[in-house]
């Protein structure tokens, strides 16, 4: 129920509600509401026996495949708390967390943080604590613990659980009553030759392992390398704003795998489809600065003002595939290297990339070449300059050139552009492209009669003088 609960609009979240599952060509209640217990509908009733009891109860089919990948969502929020997460046979997690008490300052706390994050995402809950995942499982309370039982206590509750929890077949089932055996510590109690004789490999696997006498194997959980999930609205989406709360649970989503993979993600893809109809991307470009669902829901919805969608949205689906480590790997993009401003930096692009688009950005990028005007051009936001020119220069250079260089007369043996031009100092050779046509000049330092600089070249080929750029 929690799995369709957050795809349902909020006036019908309320209403009495029920999940039937399909068990010999009958339907029966699997799960419901507080609201539709309060019409006296429980687990196992048939659908028809709810309806006469509740005329408006508002009837689901289970949904396996949501309840799977919501288990793989939470196994994402479990993967913050420990290193070694399993799944349980689609339907819970095991946590190893003997190695997190440093990090969280105690299991009790760990216990409490991981309860707390489960109910802030409408999930509930039950836990069990053992020394082994078998025994943790058998221990399920009826409500989360948030505190670690002692050894003692561990092993005595496991010792007072009732066999009829273990996962044997019914004929086992019936050689323990048989036998007079009622609880784990009546079965621990017989020898286990005797033991070996009664029963078959399998239940005595399980004791080894309950006992920790054989080690647990299992595939444990790994964050897939990409990001893809779905939220479906059968009855449809009509508008843009509509579209905003579905589309904030997948953020969400997205942002408990980031934070599993300690990563930051350089692109999202929105997928809207139809009913009927050819489904409509939005492709979102995004700096790496950014790690929370309120952000990206703001820059998604600037850039949803901008899309034509179709008249009724059926399925909304989110992907991303592109990431890097840590906040440390995003490029600096202030020019003058404030590094307190990277931060803002990054955001005012994401949003101006959001409203207007990523072709009308772009920034300064330092380029492969020997030549002023080439070595710097304009790129997209974000791109890092892959220059390992090192300039061993010590001469002054202008910050801004000229467009384009602009041609110095010679009057009297004297440089003149708009005025009279003295020569500082200088010269400096530059050659550029030389496996193609080469190009030499020699860079000079000049000034005016008023104490102006600029920055001038005369090329060695055909000796002409230019302006290339003038300094402040």
């Amino acid at each position: 129920m929690e799995t369709l609960l957050p795809q349902m609009p909020e006036e019908q979240a309320h209403k009495p509600l029920a999940i039937v599952r399909l068990h010999k060509n009958a339907q029966l209640v699997l799960c419901c509401n507080t609201q539709a217990s309060a019409w006296g509908i429980e687990p196992e009733l048939s659908l028809s026996t709810a309806l006469a009891l509740c005329p408006d109860l508002l009837v689901l089919p289970r949904q396996l495949e949501q309840e799977q990948r919501h288990l793989q969502q939470l196994a994402l929020v479990a993967y913050s708390f420990s290193p070694l997460v399993i799944l349980y046979n689609d339907i819970g997690l095991w946590l190893e967390i003997s190695g997190c008490h440093k990090l969280f300052k105690g299991y009790d706390t760990l216990l409490q943080d991981l309860e707390k994050r489960l109910r802030d995402q409408s999930i509930t809950a039950i836990n069990g604590i053992a020394q082994n995942p078998l025994a943790a499982q058998l221990l399920c309370q009826s409500s989360f613990q948030t505190q670690l039982p002692s050894s003692t206590a561990m092993q005595r509750n496991l010792l007072a659980t009732d066999l009829t929890r273990l996962d044997t077949s019914h004929k086992q089932q019936q050689s323990f009553k048989q036998l007079g055996l009622n609880t784990l510590g009546d079965l621990f109690a017989l020898p286990r030759s005797a033991l070996s004789r009664r029963f078959d490999g399998q239940l005595m696997a399980i004791i080894q392992q309950l006992k920790s006498e054989k080690p647990f194997t299992a595939t444990p959980f790994q964050p897939a390398n990409i990001f893809h999930d779905v939220v479906q609205n059968p009855q449809g989406i009509f508008n843009k704003e509509s579209l905003l709360f579905p589309m904030k649970g997948l953020l969400q989503r997205l942002c408990q795998y980031l934070t599993a993979r300690q990563c930051h993600c350089l692109e999202i893809e929105w997928r809207f489809e139809p009913l009927i109809g050819e489904p409509q991307k939005m492709q979102m470009q995004l700096s790496g600065s950014q790690n929370n669902w309120s952000s990206l829901l703001t820059l998604s919805r600037l850039q949803l003002e901008r899309l034509e969608l179709p008249r009724s949205i059926e399925q909304i689906s989110l992907y991303s595939e592109q990431f890097i480590e840590a906040p440390m790997g995003v490029f600096n993009l202030d020019l003058f290297g404030d590094q307190q401003s990277t931060q803002e930096s990054c955001e005012l692009i994401d949003r101006l990339n959001a409203r207007l688009g990523i072709e009308a950005l772009s920034q300064p990028i330092l380029s492969e070449e020997y030549l002023p005007e080439q070595a710097s051009t304009l790129g997209l936001p974000g791109v890092l300059s892959k220059s390992n020119i090192k300039d061993p220069s010590k001469a002054p250079q202008p910050l801004w050139l000229l467009t384009e260089p602009a041609p110095v007369q010679m009057r009297n043996q004297q440089l003149y552009w708009r005025q009279p031009l003295s020569i500082i100092s200088g010269p400096e050779r530059v050659c550029g492209n030389w496996w193609q046509s080469e190009q030499q000049r020699d860079y000079y330092l000049a000034c005016d009669n008023k104490g102006a600089r600029y920055w001038l070249f005369r090329e060695t080929a055909n000796q002409r003088w230019f302006v290339h750029g003038l300094f402040s």
